[in-house]
């Protein structure tokens, strides 16, 4: 008994010291990633989908957070002045407020690998920062102007569609303003805490020949130079109209980015601007409103498309990260399909490629509320959410503006409450001005 009771300790001994020696096992990779909710479920369960299909094919660990579309960029910031940014983002913003500081991977090798040549120079411009790309675009998000035809033939008010001007969209909104009773002719938002209010705003004051930075110095701000100033004084004239006017309902002073789709939805305004958020919401819960929705072109096209992958450079696994990246996208036909067609073409591809199979569709009859060839609506667009026009670069200026609803103030003060155009102008030219030398340093 006591020989075995020896014997015993011994092992156990043996036992504790071979573990004591055996060396740890490798720790596992893990990426955290952080990415923009959207309005068109589809393309949250592609990515997630794709994700972790390629963490289990590489052992990989992958935690993702979904953040909701007017929070991702304060978090975003706030993380990286903590010191703790994800390692990647996806479908997500801003990029130069983090690209032109150095802090983010460059992907050009990821680019090449997909096929520079088949990915839209335009998308391509708004990733690149002193000659390197930084980001992936996730889609092209082009504004439609959602249209009750039914309320338009009761107005026949055909003649102003497509709209080839900004006075003719003025006009077909009066013309359908209570064609049906409680009914207004648009919905236009003009909330302080919604990036709607800004990309609407946009539009005008892009059409009017409107600009903010022409280059990255402060002697390239022209938001008070001429012709700039009197393009800007016209576009807050412009969306005044419709308040003054009773074109839109009255609560559209204080909507966020939602609201205009659910008056739409609702049935309290006969059209609006938006992305094709609200036609896929119409597919899935209003059928019968959806027959009777038509989509057109603005006289402005403006690509809201600003969600993209990025890597951030504190990442322990640059190589894994960018190996996902790539992975995302590398199957392009899975990519129009599981991303862009699930979603009622919500967000369209990067590729030409893949928009080509898109066009070829639309002219065979598929898409019939789309009054324009996909192809063709990319071809038009001129501005970005949040590049710096007439630049046609993002910039951290432009992009803090718009992160931190600065333009929707400006844009509240002189619409909404009245204030001296020519004061308000010269306000935030200055802060504009302060933000562009913080910046760039002239």
């Amino acid at each position: 008994m006591i020989i075995i009771a020896i014997i015993a300790v011994g092992v156990g001994s043996y036992l504790a010291f071979t573990n004591l020696a055996a060396p740890p096992k490798p720790e596992k990779p893990k990426l955290v990633i952080w990415g923009r909710a959207t309005f068109v479920p589809p393309q949250l369960y592609w990515i997630e989908q794709k994700v972790r299909k390629w963490a289990a094919e590489n052992g990989v660990d992958v935690e993702i957070t979904w953040i909701p579309v007017a929070e991702i960029g304060k978090k975003l910031i706030a993380a990286v002045e903590a010191g703790s940014p994800p390692d990647i983002v996806i479908n997500g913003h801003p990029v130069a407020i983090f690209a032109e500081k150095g802090l983010l991977i460059p992907l050009d090798d990821v680019v090449d690998k997909l096929g520079r040549d088949d990915i839209y120079e335009i998308k391509l411009k708004t990733c690149t920062f002193a000659g390197k790309i930084y980001c992936i675009p996730m889609m092209f998000e082009i504004t439609w102007l959602h249209v009750r035809m039914d309320l338009v033939s009761k107005a026949k008010a055909e003649a102003y569609l497509p709209p080839k001007s900004f006075e003719d969209l003025y006009t077909l909104a009066k013309m359908l303003n209570n064609t049906e009773p409680g009914v207004y002719g648009i919905g236009w938002t003009y909330g302080l805490n919604g990036f709607d209010t800004w990309w609407m705003f946009q539009h005008v004051w892009a059409y009017f020949g409107g600009g903010m930075l022409a280059s990255r110095s402060s002697d390239g701000v022209v938001i008070d130079k001429p012709p700039y100033r009197d393009a800007l004084k016209k576009a807050f004239d412009y969306v005044k109209r419709f308040l003054d006017d009773k074109l839109t309902p009255p609560d559209s002073t204080e909507w966020v980015d939602v609201s205009n789709n659910l008056a739409y939805i609702q049935g309290r305004v006969a059209m609006t601007l938006n992305p094709l958020s609200i036609y896929y919401a119409l597919l899935n819960e209003k059928p019968d409103l959806a027959a009777k929705t038509k989509l057109f072109l603005p006289p402005v096209s403006v690509d809201l498309g600003d969600e993209s992958v990025f890597i951030f450079k504190n990442t322990k696994y640059p190589e894994l990260a960018k190996d996902l990246v790539y992975y995302i996208f590398k199957d392009k036909d899975d990519y129009r399909v599981g991303f862009s067609e699930s979603g009622a073409l919500y967000g369209l591809p990067i590729f030409k490629s893949q928009v080509q199979k898109i066009s070829d569709a639309w002219k065979k009859g598929r898409w019939p509320a789309l009054g324009e060839d996909p192809a063709a609506a990319i071809e038009k667009i001129k501005y970005h959410e949040t590049a710096a026009f007439p630049l046609g670069e993002r910039t951290v200026p432009s992009e803090l503006f718009r992160e931190g609803f600065i333009w929707n103030e400006m844009i509240q003060r002189v619409v909404i409450r009245g204030e001296n155009p020519d004061k308000i102008i010269d306000e935030y030219a200055a802060r504009f001005k302060d933000e562009v030398k913080r910046t760039y340093g002239s």
